[in-house]
């Protein structure tokens, strides 16, 4: 028997219907995508882009601003006086000291760690776990066990130096041994992030390149420069960028193991804006300093990754 055809009009409209439905899935699925993230955006909203408007608003007015929410501008007449100020010079300079000797010490020790665990030698994956440990601990609790090693007279140093018949040093009443506490402190609270984002570079690099190298004759040094970092310059990228975030940001650990002494020689930004916001109740110059930090902080990220990428192409 013969089929009979479908009238021209009907299968016109079975071809538009279809049309319709298929143009109308992006756009459900763009609706259902954009109300699932519309609950963090608006979060977003009110706990990061509110306060900071409301500090950069707050930073070019005065402390009557800040006190009674009247209006008195005086344009950046706070950013000139803090910035003229020895104790936001001597922060800023203190915490460049402590982010070039952390970057330095984390990039050295990460690596050698973190490659000799992905040769996966014996007791490696116990190791990571240990590596891992200080991620679990809260910045406060981590400054807080340091203040206890480093604690001058009855410190886990210092009672094992008496107990060798010597003395152990007054490591807060020292200035670069209180800056040096504070490096090794940051530095464990630091270091394993570093160690486990590596250790995932690492497994994902091809072995291709890496065999052709040792078959070609080429040493564990050549390997390393010229195959393993250039291919793991995207990841070291992001390893410096929110490092270099983290350093210049850091509060928790000279808050608890310093306070800034002796004589705020550990002063950094974070403690200085701090100690203009709530000790000398400057709020307008404090919410200055915090801007000029973030542009602070903006401006050597983006200068590290500019550096390392005409670096690295360069060098390809």
């Amino acid at each position: 028997m013969a089929v009979e055809a479908q009238p021209p009009a009907r299968a016109h409209g079975a071809r538009a219907g279809k049309a319709f439905k298929s143009g109308s899935a992006p756009r459900r699925r763009q609706a259902i995508g954009i109300a699932l993230t519309l609950p963090a955006l608006v979060t977003l909203a009110v706990t990061m882009l509110y306060p900071m408007a409301w500090t950069l608003w707050l930073s070019f007015n005065t402390r009557v601003t800040a006190l009674q929410g009247t209006p008195d501008f005086v344009g950046f007449d706070n950013y000139l006086r803090i910035a003229a100020s020895s104790g936001f010079t001597t922060a800023l300079l203190q915490t460049v000291g402590i982010v070039l000797a952390s970057f330095v010490l984390e990039a050295v020790l990460a690596l050698i760690v973190a490659l000799a665990l992905f040769r996966a030698l014996r007791g490696s994956r116990i190791f990571q776990a240990i590596v891992a440990l200080p991620l679990m601990v809260a910045p406060v609790v981590g400054a807080l066990a340091w203040r206890f090693i480093f604690a001058d007279g009855y410190g886990m140093i210092d009672t094992v130096a008496q107990h060798l018949g010597g003395e152990g040093p007054l490591w807060f009443a020292d200035v670069w041994l209180a800056r040096t506490s504070v490096v090794v402190a940051n530095l464990w609270l630091a270091l394993p992030f570093d160690i486990l984002v590596l250790l995932a570079g690492l497994s994902s690099l091809p072995t291709e390149p890496l065999e052709a190298a040792r078959v070609d004759g080429a040493s564990p040094a050549q390997i390393l420069r010229r195959i393993i970092l250039p291919l793991l310059k995207p990841v070291i990228s992001i390893i410096f960028v929110i490092r270099m975030a983290d350093a210049f940001r850091i509060f928790d650990v000279v808050y608890v193991l310093t306070a800034s002494g002796p004589a705020n020689r550990t002063d950094v930004l974070s403690t200085y804006i701090y100690r203009q916001m709530f000790s000398a109740f400057d709020f307008p110059g404090g919410a200055a300093a915090s801007i000029m930090l973030v542009i602070i902080t903006s401006l050597a990220s983006l200068l590290v990754v500019v550096a390392l990428r005409d670096r690295w192409q360069s060098e390809a």
